[in-house]
């Protein structure tokens, strides 16, 4: 297996920017080419800088950007798109900036004009209507319409100089977006299958009379399912209820933290913990017993002072204690039951779906192995390596590398015999060196971008 590779975290924030204003700060930092203040910028926006400076074409800038393990530029996001456009025209770093300030004028004027996704309640016609309305249909099949292709296409179509590029701009602001809307598409198709997939095991379980209070439970994510059980309906009633029906970020986001046996939202030392806790923890070697204390004890200084023993038996107990309290929420019958749950989880899938935050490489993979692992219908759901590369390359990333940590783990995962287990094993041995796993909270990197650089940089949003 292979190395982590290790990134600061101002990088991992800074790389996945894609608002205006960020972006023309980032470059404006690298175009004055002072050495210390270009090692702090993100790589993406270096290339970016490299391309303005070599005079690099499009392909060339993409091959950089892609060379380096950073996203291609992308077309449907204003930004962006003046920088496709200049470096498909030769333009220097002064006559795109020029262009871009008219760029920003033309997007302030938009505004918002998304007609997805409008109310606070999501529903899955919501989601539904969304991903139809973005796709064309193949042999039953929902489809990509490459969009995102055909406006760079477009773009490189445009005859008649700056002024044709404002006006294409100007007529054509309903298909851009401040995200990188095709992670987006991605996202909610696979959800929306996840979601079909579910409502239709419902459905076999009525007409064959077996199975259903299991099926039923695999309906949490609908809001509305408690109607199903007083009044007894037809396959077309119950799809319809569905339809009608809003659906539970919380949901989603607890089943997506259980496909991935909870490691997702807890750290390496619970996982350790877990590990040892197969035999009695107690029983351990000393050595090994030492080892485990001074690892609890190097994150909880209150420990220090306390024997190796008493260490690992309080951290053990408030385990035991946490999964106590986790058992009642989550418990069907549970009385916090969607009171106490992880709300930044929650928060995080309901932002993505409605656009609000952009959805990074790594969470849209992780998320894309959950719906479709999930999903029993593979002809709808199923994810393999050349599907996932294709989606990847869609989104404007790069396809998974064997020389990337995580791509590394996620090919292995593909196609493992027993997947989970492979999981398990990975998330274990990471535990183990006192490392967090790839997926340790990993859906905080879904963020608002505006309101984070403004953070990080302490500046007012």
């Amino acid at each position: 297996m292979k190395k982590l590779n290790k990134e600061s975290v101002f990088d991992t924030l800074m790389n996945h920017l894609m608002g205006e204003t960020d972006g023309d700060k980032m470059l404006e930092e690298c175009m004055t080419f002072d050495v210390k203040k270009t090692k702090k910028i993100p790589m993406r926006y270096r290339m970016i800088a490299l391309g303005f400076v070599k005079g690099l074409s499009l392909e060339e800038v993409n091959a950089k950007l892609e060379e380096k393990g950073c996203d291609r530029l992308y077309a449907r996001n204003f930004w962006e798109a003046g920088l496709v456009y200049a470096f498909l025209n030769g333009l220097t770093y002064q006559e795109w900036r020029k262009l871009e300030e008219d760029c920003r004028d033309i997007r302030r004027k938009a505004g918002d004009k998304s007609r997805y996704f409008t109310e606070a309640k999501i529903t899955f016609r919501d989601v539904e209507d969304y991903v139809r309305d973005c796709s064309d249909e193949e042999n039953g099949q929902l489809v990509t319409r490459h969009l995102t292709m055909l406006i760079e296409r477009q773009i490189a179509d445009i005859h008649g100089g700056e002024e044709a590029f404002r006006r294409f701009l100007s007529e054509n602001t309903g298909l851009f977006s401040q995200v990188r809307e095709k992670a987006r598409y991605y996202f909610c198709k696979y959800l929306y299958s996840y979601l079909q997939d579910k409502a239709e095991q419902y459905i076999r379980a009525l007409e064959t009379g077996r199975g259903t209070e299991d099926a039923l439970s695999e309906l949490m994510a609908f809001k509305n399912v408690t109607k199903l059980k007083k009044k007894k309906r037809t396959p077309q009633e119950v799809r319809e209820l569905l339809r009608e029906s809003g659906i539970s970020s919380g949901e989603i986001f607890d089943a997506f933290n259980y496909f991935y046996f909870e490691y997702v939202s807890i750290n390496w030392v619970e996982v350790l913990l877990e590990y040892y806790s197969a035999g009695d923890i107690l029983l351990l070697p000393a050595r090994q017993k030492k080892e485990l204390a001074d690892a609890l004890r190097g994150i909880d200084a209150s420990l220090a002072g306390l024997g190796d023993e008493e260490v690992i038996r309080r951290q053990a107990e408030e385990m035991q204690r946490r999964e106590e309290e986790l058992d009642a929420i989550y418990s069907l019958d549970g009385d916090n039951r969607g009171y106490q749950r992880n709300r930044s989880g929650e928060n995080a899938v309901r932002d993505m779906i409605k656009g609000r935050v952009d959805i990074d490489r790594t969470t849209l993979i992780c998320f894309l192995l959950f719906f479709a692992g999930e999903n029993r219908s593979a002809a709808r759901g199923g994810i393999h390596r050349e599907r996932l590369d294709e989606i990847l390359t869609e989104c404007g990333f790069a396809p998974l590398r064997e020389e990337d940590d995580f791509d590394f783990f996620v090919e292995e995962y593909l196609t493992a015999q027993e997947p989970q287990m492979y999981l398990m094993e990975e998330v274990t041995r990471y535990a183990r060196n006192r490392e967090n796993f790839y997926l340790y909270e990993m859906y905080k990197d879904a963020r608002s971008l505006e309101e984070e650089f403004c953070k990080v940089m302490g500046i007012g949003a």
